[in-house]
């Protein structure tokens, strides 16, 4: 995450990240919106997410969005994976 945002890609929009090394990743973009309590940020064509799980959930949540929710279900299904449907849902925050 923290060379996007080093790029200015992400100046003036929300996103997230790690929170273990939240405090450096925000220094390397301060123009950033970041918002710590989330598991992902979908901010229309670029989505962030704060970990590897966190990252499966938010790749659910735009096959939910491109194709339905039924297809991101039957896809978290055959992952074996439980899909965190809510991107405030961050237990890490």
């Amino acid at each position: 995450m923290y060379r996007l945002a080093r790029t200015g890609r992400l100046d003036e929009r929300p996103a997230t990240s790690n929170k273990i090394s939240w405090d450096w990743v925000v220094k390397q973009g301060p123009r950033v919106h970041w918002q710590r309590k989330a598991r992902w940020v979908d901010d229309g064509n670029i989505l962030t997410s704060s970990g590897v799980s966190a990252g499966i959930d938010m790749a659910l949540s735009l096959v939910a969005r491109l194709h339905g929710r039924d297809l991101a279900l039957v896809s978290a299904r055959n992952m074996e994976y439980v899909w965190h449907e809510d991107p405030a849902d961050d237990p890490f925050a």
